[in-house]
């Protein structure tokens, strides 16, 4: 079966491509999250697309007991070298397919770690699957792009230099999605290594959609981590919650 693309692209150069989304960022956005959000206070949580740990940790440090899911082996390894608490783990499953059934309490899947997938029937079952791993009367969050402003303010090309390697971006959206391409380029290799990324342009409406018939209720969609309301072509972000029915 060919690699998809989220099998090659979440390991090592990841981390450097996305350096600037570290441990105080995630923190800030955890804070401003459960302090605008009437999201319980205590509980076990699931974080679903955990990546190297950094959202985990921040729940974690206040006192939360939290299970990181994600399907790299090197973004959890990361993960598990950065984590100093007791009750905060970590696990490799396909969001597609999680072993999880009414253990938690809350569910977290942030920095647009949904859409990945080709067919809209695999993105609505992540979200079936995360109402699957929630009690009754459990919350979601999920922070998602928001498509109306990528699509009005896509940057189609950009680059930096990150210790010491080129990194050169280059954007489009083509049959509903936006796509990325990642070289990088560094002084021990003739050709830049390549990858990619797609993430499904989903709008409010098709979001809310399948969140009300994974079960969810009480919707409520803010557009940035201020949690100002969400306008659909000025807010950079969809950030949902929603209660298990």
């Amino acid at each position: 079966m060919a690699e998809e693309w989220f099998e090659r692209s979440f390991r090592e150069d990841y981390v450097l491509v996305y350096r600037h989304r570290d441990d105080s960022a995630a923190d800030g956005e955890i804070a401003n999250l459960l302090e605008r959000l009437p999201v319980k206070d205590t509980g076990r949580v699931l974080d679903l697309c955990c990546g190297s740990g950094r959202h985990s940790r921040a729940l974690a440090r206040r006192g939360y007991e939290v299970v990181g899911v994600d399907l790299s082996p090197v973004l959890l390894q990361l993960a598990e070298e950065q984590n100093n608490y007791p009750q905060l783990s970590f696990a490799r499953c396909d969001m597609r397919d999680i072993p999880f059934h009414e253990e938690f309490d809350i569910v977290v899947n942030l920095f647009t770690s949904f859409g990945y997938f080709s067919t809209d029937e695999e993105n609505a079952n992540v979200i079936r699957n995360m109402a699957q791993a929630l009690k009754t009367k459990g919350e979601v969050v999920i922070d998602f792009l928001n498509a109306a402003y990528v699509i009005d303010n896509l940057v189609p090309h950009s680059s930096k230099e990150v210790s010491g390697m080129l990194i050169k971006e280059e954007r489009w959206i083509q049959d509903g999605f936006v796509k990325k391409r990642i070289l990088i380029s560094d002084e021990s290799s003739n050709e830049p290594r390549e990858y990619m990324e797609q993430v499904r342009l989903f709008s409010a409406q098709q979001m809310i959609a399948m969140l009300t018939e994974a079960g969810f209720e009480k919707i409520q969609v803010f557009g940035n981590y201020q949690f100002d309301e969400y306008v659909a072509h000025e807010s950079p972000r969809m950030i949902f919650y929603a209660v298990k029915q």
